[in-house]
Parts: C-alpha cells; sequence; structure tokens
C-alpha cells in the first residue's frame, strides 16, 4: 500500500487529523524501538522471549467438560497465553456469530424514522440513533426481519429494535459473541493489546521453530 494510502486509512480509522496522525506513528515508533531494545537486552543474558512464553499458558484447568473448559479459560484463567492457544484451537475470531444479535449486525441496513416510529419506541431516539440507522432509502424493520430470517431462526422485529437501542452508534458497534471473538477480548483484557488470528499462529508457528507466514502489504505508519 504507497504511504498516502497508509497514512489516510490509519488516519480514518483513527478518526486522526494530520498532527494526530504524526503524534501517534511517533508513539509506535518509540513503543518498537523500546521493544526491539529489550529482546537485546534479554539476549545477553542467555534469555529467549519465544522460549520464555512457551513455559507459559499451562495452568492446571479444572475436571471440567470442554465447553465448560473454554469458559473458565476466557472467565477465570487470566493466562494470556492459555488464551492465546485456545483462540487458535477454535480457529479464531473468523467464525461468523450465529446468535440473533451477530446475525442483526452483519445483515442490518439503513431504515426510515417512520419505520423507527412504527417499530421502536420515540422515547429513546436521538439524534446520533436517527442518524446512524435512517437513510432516504431505508428498508423497514419488519421487511428486514423477514430478510434476516428467510434462511436461519426467526427474528422478531422487537429483537432489531432492542439490538438497535443496544447499539445507537451503529451496528459496527456490536461485539460479537462467538467463543473465539471472547477469548481474543480476554486476551486482550490480559495481555493489554489485540490478539490476531494471524499473530497467534506465527507466534506458536515460531515456537516450534516454523517460519511465520510473509507480510501482508502495509506498512507501519510513518
Amino acid at each position: 500500500m504507497p504511504r498516502g494510502d497508509q497514512m489516510k486509512r490509519v488516519m480514518r480509522k483513527r478518526t486522526l487529523d494530520e498532527p494526530g496522525y504524526y503524534a501517534f506513528a511517533s508513539v509506535v515508533g518509540q513503543q518498537r524501538h523500546f521493544n526491539v531494545q529489550t529482546a537485546k537486552l534479554l539476549a545477553a543474558y542467555g534469555l529467549e522471549p519465544l522460549s520464555l512464553l512457551d513455559g507459559q499458558g499451562r495452568p492446571q484447568p479444572p475436571q471440567l467438560p470442554p465447553p465448560a473448559i473454554l469458559e473458565w479459560i476466557i472467565e477465570e484463567s487470566n493466562c494470556p497465553m492459555t488464551q492465546l492457544r485456545a483462540f487458535v484451537d477454535v480457529g479464531g475470531d473468523e467464525q461468523p456469530d450465529a446468535t440473533p444479535w451477530g446475525r442483526i449486525a452483519a445483515g442490518l441496513v439503513s431504515t426510515t424514522e417512520a419505520s423507527l416510529r412504527r417499530w421502536g419506541d420515540a422515547n429513546h431516539f436521538t439524534p446520533q440513533l436517527l442518524r446512524n440507522y435512517c437513510g432516504p432509502e431505508g428498508m423497514p424493520l419488519d421487511v428486514q426481519a423477514m430478510v434476516l430470517s428467510h434462511e436461519s431462526q426467526v427474528l422478531e422485529v422487537e429483537e432489531i429494535w432492542q439490538f438497535i437501542l443496544a447499539h445507537p452508534r451503529g451496528s459496527h458497534t456490536y461485539r460479537p459473541q462467538t467463543v473465539g471473538h471472547r477469548l481474543a477480548e480476554a486476551f486482550g483484557r490480559s495481555a493489554g493489546f489485540r490478539l490476531t488470528y494471524r499473530y497467534a499462529v506465527d507466534l506458536l508457528g515460531l515456537m516450534q521453530g516454523r517460519e511465520p507466514a510473509p507480510p501482508e502489504q502495509e506498512e507501519p505508519p510513518f
């Protein structure tokens, strides 16, 4: 990706102006430099970071059936490497969210204010909610409920309204509830950064002596 395009993408994703972008790039660069120096310091003592990590993340879970063990890893283990390994085992967070709200988040399109007034509660209308869910070519909510129910379990209009009410800033703010997504969120709470499937697979591969996959054509933001 050309540098200018990369800059625009980062600015758009993080809602930054140009000075904010350069401040962000400076912080990222300093953090990467710090990480390189720290790795060199560990190497001076004969400590290899991947070997250290490989010895972590193997706490003995309680005697539970597999689904309950996953819940324990998500809610109670507080161990990033345990969460990362489980994340890879379940296929990451790339599986679709088949819950009612997951289906709504994936398929909901703009509606009209008239439809919202018919099926929702105007007492909860805000300029933000109307701006994010209404449009001149919007589709009525009852029609959307039929479309979303066509190839799966029936969805009621009330479920769509409850989803909208819970996510007034837009359907993109919904957090998927698959096991993979929940493991990624648990990892974020434990380790302090966002887990991706590529990172997890590459990390475990390096621990096993495999080379990571070639990087995507995307340069850092500087």
